[in-house]
C-alpha cells in the first residue's frame, strides 16, 4: 500500500473516535443525569481516562518511555490540544454538535498555513486546492445563516485553531519521539495541568456522567494512536483535508444512534471532503 494512501486510511479512522469523543462529550454535559458538569472538568477527565488506559503499556515499558529530548515541544502541543478540546466541549453546550464540528474542522486550513510556517513542508497548488475544496464542503455543512453563527461559534473556531496547530506539533513530535511517547507525555501532563485547573470547578458526577467521561479518554486514546501513526506516514499538509472526515463520521453516529437523518447539505459536503481528500491521496501518489 502506497505511503499516501495508508496515511488517508489511518487519519480517516482516527476521526471515526474523535466524532465519538465529541458526541460523548456533549452527552457527559448535557444529557447524562447527574450535576451540571463545567467543560474543564470532562477535559481534565478525558486525559485522566487516556492515561489510565495507557498505563498497562506504560508499566510494560517503565520510566523509558516518558524520556524526551524536545520537552517543551511536548508542552506546547498539550496547551494547544487541551485548549481545543475544552472549546469544543463548551461550545458544545449552546450548540448543537453537527454545529461544532463542523466550525472546530476548519482547522485543515490552519494545519496547512502553520505547516507551511513552521515545518516549512512544502505545500503545492494541487494541496492548497485540496484544501480549499474541503473546507468548502465545511461551509456548505455550516449551512450559512443557520445557528452555527451564534457569539458561542467564535470558541468552536478557537478550537480550530488550537487543533490545526496542534496537528503541527504532532508532525513535528512524530519524527522526534515514538508513539507511545507522544501519548504516555501528553495524557500525563494533561490529567496534571487540567486536573489542577478543574479543581476550581469540580463537582462530584454520577456514575452515568463518570462512565461517559471514561468512555471520552478510551475512545480518544484510540484515536490520538491513529493519528500519531498517520503523521509518521504522511506530512500534516497532505493529510489535512481528511481531518474533515470527521464530519461525516459525526452525522453516521447522528443516524445510528439517534436516527437523524442528514438533509441535502450533508452529502453536497461529503462530496467536496470527499473530493479534497481523493485530490491530496492522488497527489502523493504521484510524488
Amino acid at each position: 500500500m502506497a505511503p499516501a494512501v495508508r496515511a488517508a486510511l489511518l487519519c480517516i479512522a482516527a476521526c471515526a473516535f474523535f466524532a465519538g469523543a465529541s458526541a460523548l462529550g456533549k452527552a457527559a454535559l448535557t444529557i447524562a443525569p447527574g450535576p451540571e458538569l463545567h467543560p474543564l472538568q470532562v477535559t481534565a477527565a478525558r486525559f485522566l481516562f487516556a492515561f489510565l488506559t495507557l498505563s498497562p503499556l506504560l508499566v510494560v515499558r517503565g520510566r523509558a518511555v516518558f524520556r524526551t529530548e524536545v520537552p517543551l515541544l511536548h508542552l506546547w502541543r498539550l496547551l494547544l490540544g487541551a485548549g481545543g478540546i475544552a472549546c469544543i466541549f463548551a461550545a458544545s453546550v449552546a450548540l448543537p454538535i453537527a454545529d461544532v464540528v463542523s466550525l472546530a474542522r476548519a482547522s485543515t486550513l490552519f494545519a496547512v498555513l502553520f505547516a507551511l510556517w513552521f515545518l516549512r513542508e512544502r505545500v503545492d497548488g494541487v494541496r492548497w486546492l485540496a484544501a480549499g475544496i474541503g473546507f468548502a464542503g465545511v461551509l456548505v455543512m455550516m449551512r450559512p445563516g443557520a445557528s452555527s453563527f451564534e457569539p458561542m461559534a467564535l470558541v468552536a473556531l478557537a478550537a480550530a485553531i488550537l487543533t490545526g496547530a496542534e496537528l503541527v506539533a504532532i508532525r513535528a513530535l512524530a519524527g522526534r519521539d515514538p508513539a507511545l511517547t507522544v501519548l504516555a507525555i501528553n495524557n500525563a501532563l494533561g490529567t496534571l495541568i487540567a486536573g489542577t485547573a478543574a479543581c476550581f470547578v469540580f463537582v462530584v458526577p454520577s456514575w452515568q456522567q463518570l462512565m461517559t467521561m471514561a468512555a471520552i479518554g478510551v475512545v480518544m486514546i484510540i484515536g490520538q494512536a491513529l493519528a500519531v501513526q498517520a503523521l509518521r506516514v504522511g506530512e500534516a499538509s497532505a493529510l489535512a483535508p481528511f481531518y474533515n472526515s470527521t464530519l461525516i463520521w459525526a452525522a453516521l453516529i447522528g443516524l445510528a444512534l439517534f436516527g437523524e437523518v442528514p438533509a441535502w447539505h450533508f452529502y453536497l459536503g461529503a462530496a467536496l471532503i470527499a473530493a479534497g481528500g481523493l485530490l491530496v491521496t492522488w497527489r502523493g501518489g504521484r510524488g
